[in-house]
């Protein structure tokens, strides 16, 4: 069961990861990553920099740590100086007290594992800085007392401990033949379970699950409590935010937040005239999408990562050693780097705590802390009025990658190619188009990060494992939107026409009510259908098996309701139709194919909501091609046509656009949110060079905008006139400067 989080005073969690750290050991020898350690810091020492640098209010404290030195380990991890042992310092001319396991004092004390953090947890209250840990370990009598501490301490997170492992050495050469989509997502649901309930009887508190999976719904589903998505590993940071706001409000958790891996995968290089914009803009984004726990993985304490073309790290001398010879725990003997430790020593200066890298970054934390105190946090979450389904066993990357195999299945899809990221994973594509359209802000780099929400803010809802209700559907969404992989079922079915029958809307097509579990989204057969594919009650057709193959989509003669009319044509589509019997007459056929005027979409009314039926055996994702008589370079394709005329009539109580009527080129660089709870609309412009203006939309007026670059401005959604809140409560007044230069 979650512990309830209490929020600080400024109503936000911001830090930053703290590491043990022992000087001159190098920790890995990739060709392109040499990571030497700089420096040595004592844990009350770093506690110290967090308070003098302003660093925010939170120490991610790991407990993997950059060195292994026995001196460090017993300082940070065991506090054996508590008892009055103390251990040498690395004796690096005779080879001593270089390795934990050369160090018989700490396997005299292993029960003292835990001690030095439950030092740095009270310390670190004492100065009302809050404590989460990671990676970390320790003896069974510690963890009890780490919530001693009181509301500073916050909890463990596993961080990137659990993936599929299809591929691992043990599974090679089985017979996969067994292998479904429903027994990889159990198997992963099941180690995450065994490894919580393992630490919550061991009183470790709330549990967190940090890495760039895009199926973090499946490790919440074992009982993860709080979803702290590792940004900029996971591209598209709205879309991060979109899937733990809806994991957050579908299992009621504490809170949730991002694990900002700026330093290691933003891949800009330090020259870049925007690259510490781009950290800038990752907060204000988190901030403005409702996250309450930031976390800045490195590049503030020393200069880590070299994943960028000028990294000061390519300065050192190159190290002869193989990444096997190098370990991160000291397996290998150290003196295979010691010779190379004079060398690295004339480097230190340019990646160590005063070097200019990490000086930035703890300007830009510092500077956003500020802000935060300043002017606090929206109350609450943004508004969503509108969702986008990921469904049961989607266990694809967060990204569409062709090359890619569902949950690491090589081995599967080398045999079977539906194996292989394809059409359900391209609909994933055509929801980033939409919603969180990338814009070019980075040139000559390119951005895989930063978007606007020309529609809002909108969720993820994962129908993983079924655990999904119409009240909780039917009390968040006006519109649900299916677009990848989903394994059906009849409480699903039963869900989803309850929800229409409420009032919602819902687009969906044949495959999304398939029960598929083999990946087979080409040859599956009516009689995997929910219910048998009667679809009746729910889209107003029976569906009997795959149809013609059919080259356009278009318009019925007469009809525009999507914006569209005949001759536009979308395709050449080369996918297969469904064969149907449509059992509601008076459902209305809004796209048909072009040759025989066959309905490919139908939207018709379900109690007091309605379902937008895609008569298509294909994913969406197969029906994405936009290349013909009426194309435009910024069509989004037939799928996101449908998604933006549903959109446009699921949204909320303020809205942004163009030209008064719909989102455009502009609102593509705009982000847009709105917290009811304080009543307050925040907007963003992720273009660092250009001005961009909108319409903002909100009870009663509308009113014309312009943001400059990078700005964030905050204003109230209530109007002047009755039901205003006084001057006195505005933010700043209806806050228009930029905050971030």
């Amino acid at each position: 069961m979650a512990e309830r989080i209490n929020l600080p005073p400024c109503g936000l969690f911001l830090g930053s990861g703290v590491y043990p750290m022992s000087a001159d050991y190098l920790l890995s020898t990739l060709y392109a990553h040499q990571s030497w350690t700089p420096q040595s810091v004592g844990p009350l020492g770093m506690i110290d920099r967090i308070v003098a640098d302003n660093q925010g209010n939170l120490a991610q404290f790991w407990g993997i740590p950059r060195g292994y030195a026995p001196a460090m380990l017993a300082e940070w991890l065991y506090a054996l100086d508590e008892i009055g042992v103390e251990i040498p310092q690395p004796d690096w001319e005779h080879g001593r007290y270089l390795r934990p396991q050369d160090c018989p004092e700490l396997q005299q004390h292993a029960d003292r594992r835990g001690a030095g953090i439950l030092r740095f947890i009270r310390a670190a209250a004492a100065r009302d800085i809050y404590t989460v840990l990671i990676y970390a370990d320790a003896h069974p009598q510690w963890p009890p007392q780490f919530a001693e501490a009181g509301p500073h301490y916050l909890g463990y997170d596993f961080g990137e401990r659990f993936t599929f492992r299809l591929d691992d050495e043990p599974l090679q050469g089985r017979d996969l033949s067994d292998v479904t989509l429903a027994s990889l997502a159990d198997d992963l649901v099941a180690r995450v379970r065994r490894h919580v309930e393992q630490r919550r009887a061991g009183h470790w508190g709330n549990v967190y699950a940090t890495s760039s999976n895009f199926h973090v719904d499946y490790e919440i589903l074992g009982g993860a409590d709080i979803p702290l998505i590792e940004d900029f590993a996971f591209c598209h940071l709205h879309l991060a935010s979109a899937l733990s706001r809806g994991l957050y409000r579908q299992h009621n958790l504490p809170l949730w937040g991002s694990h900002l891996a700026h330093e290691h995968y933003s891949w800009l290089p330090n020259s870049h005239p925007h690259k510490f914009d781009l950290l800038t803009a990752a907060l204000i984004q988190k901030y403005m999408a409702g996250a309450k726990m930031l976390i800045n993985e490195s590049g503030n304490w020393f200069a880590e990562a070299s994943l960028c073309p000028d990294s000061p790290k390519f300065d050192f001398p190159r190290v002869d050693l193989d990444p096997s010879e190098v370990s991160w725990n000291g397996a290998e003997p150290p003196e295979r780097f010691a010779p190379y430790i004079a060398a690295a020593r004339e480097h230190y200066h340019k990646i160590d705590y005063d070097a200019a890298t990490p000086r930035r970054y703890r300007k830009v934390i510092s500077d956003f802390y500020d802000f935060v105190k300043a002017h606090g946090t929206p109350a609450g979450q943004p508004e969503t009025t509108l969702a986008v389904i990921k469904g049961n066993h989607d266990l694809c990357n967060h990204r569409y990658e062709p090359n890619s195999a569902i949950a690491g299945a090589f081995a599967l899809a080398e045999s079977n190619p539906k194996w292989f990221t394809g059409a359900p994973e391209r609909g994933w594509t055509t929801v980033r188009d939409v919603f969180f359209p990338l814009v070019r802000v980075l040139e000559p780099c390119p951005n895989h990060f930063l978007s606007g929400t020309p529609y809002g803010m909108i969720d993820v809802v994962s129908f993983a494992g079924d655990r999904i209700t119409a009240d909780f559907l039917s009390n968040h969404y006006k519109a649900l939107l299916f677009c990848g992989w989903n394994t059906a079922s009849e409480l699903q079915y039963e869900v989803l026409a309850e929800y229409v029958r409420r009032g919602g809307v819902l687009f969906v097509s044949i495959p999304h009510l398939s029960t598929n579990v083999t990946r087979d989204y080409t040859s599956y057969t009516a009689g995997e259908l929910v219910r048998g594919g009667d679809f009746g009650e729910l889209c107003g057709v029976k569906v009997t098996g795959p149809g013609e193959r059919f080259y356009w989509a278009t318009a019925p003669e007469g009809s525009s309701e999507l914006g569209f009319a005949f001759p536009r044509r979308f395709g050449i589509m080369g996918t297969r139709l469904g064969r149907i019997s449509i059992v509601d007459r008076q459902a209305e056929v809004l796209v048909v194919d072009d040759e025989r005027a066959r309905p490919l979409l139908l939207r018709r009314r379900c109690g007091e909501g309605t379902v937008y039926f895609l008569n298509s055996w294909a994913y969406p994702g197969a029906l994405t091609a936009d290349d013909g008589p009426g194309a435009t370079t910024d069509s989004p394709g037939l799928i996101g046509v449908i998604y933006r005329h549903i959109a446009a009539r699921a949204r909320g109580r303020t809205w942004i656009t163009d030209d008064r009527v719909a989102p455009g080129r502009h609102c593509a660089f705009l982000s847009h949110s709105y917290f009811p709870e304080s009543d307050t609309i925040c907007l963003h412009n992720a273009d660092f060079d250009h001005p961009h203006r909108c319409y903002l939309h909100r009870p009663g007026r509308c009113d014309a905008v312009e943001l400059a670059p990078g700005e964030l401005r905050m204003l109230e959604a209530a109007t002047d006139g009755p039901g205003a809140r006084p001057n006195s409560t505005r933010l700043a007044n209806e806050i228009s400067s930029r905050y971030f230069p």
